[in-house]
């Protein structure tokens, strides 16, 4: 099956492995976390808290290594709002495209009383990348809704982003959906997806593991939509809560 025919398989490839997850294991609720992989996340850090994260996107192949890092900070302000700090398209070969982002990211409950288990989210997102490599300001704003399946703990995310070229290497609108779905306490099935063929539009599944509720790992297999999107390869991100 070519790239370009694996774009459209992701919906039924996506909720065929979530009914296959939901059927066979137990469902426990997952950890916190920025992004899902690129995707950002229903999750916000709480007042007081601060979340790091790294990931990085590369193939070890000879003729055909690459390595992509995006590095993210988080401080979170309270009332469902954090605000954010993340480096973009750091590099090898070069990207000739680092940006700085500031900005924030809000996860608004909606219906808490009413369905607790649902966990009903309205998430609205806005960066601002800040070229460090002449090619200007842009903007990055996204908004999703989410909720959870009961019992099962499954978590969709279904919503759009626009993004400009300081992020995205070209001003892209795209659909934007992922899911969680826990395996056991420490471990989740985890996905999302970009549409669209710029620099993140790839559909990325994998899986997390956190040892302790202040830490996780996350790793995962990019699957680009078209050529124009970039290579595929492996993800792997750390993440660590700190409390103050």
């Amino acid at each position: 099956m070519s790239i370009k025919n694996q774009q459209y398989y992701f919906p039924v490839f996506l909720f065929s492995l979530t009914a296959y997850f939901s059927s066979v294991f137990s469902c426990f609720p997952s950890c916190a976390q920025q992004t899902i992989f690129n995707v950002p996340s229903a999750d916000v850090a709480q007042r007081r808290e601060i979340f790091l994260q790294h990931e990085s996107q590369f193939k070890p192949y000879p003729n055909d290594e690459f390595w992509l890092g995006t590095h993210y900070g988080t401080l979170g302000v309270g009332f469902n709002t954090e605000i954010d700090t993340t480096l973009f398209n750091v590099s090898n070969p070069s990207s000739n495209n680092i940006a700085l982002g500031v900005g924030f990211k809000s996860a608004i409950p909606i219906l808490a009383k009413e369905f607790p288990q649902e966990e009903i989210k309205l998430t609205v997102g806005e960066m601002i990348p800040i070229s460090l490599e002449g090619q200007g300001v842009g903007n990055w704003t996204y908004s999703h809704a989410s909720f959870r399946i009961p019992k099962l703990k499954t978590r969709i995310t279904a919503g759009a982003s626009y993004g400009t070229k300081q992020i995205f290497g070209r001003n892209a609108v795209s659909f934007i959906g992922g899911l969680e779905q826990p395996i056991t306490k420490k471990i989740s099935f985890i996905t999302d997806y970009y549409s669209g063929t710029h620099a993140l539009g790839y559909f990325i599944p994998g899986l997390s593991y956190s040892p302790n509720p202040d830490l996780g790992f996350f790793f995962g297999y990019q699957i680009p939509n078209s050529r124009g999107s970039g290579p595929p390869g492996f993800v792997f991100e750390v993440a660590k809560h700190i409390r103050f």
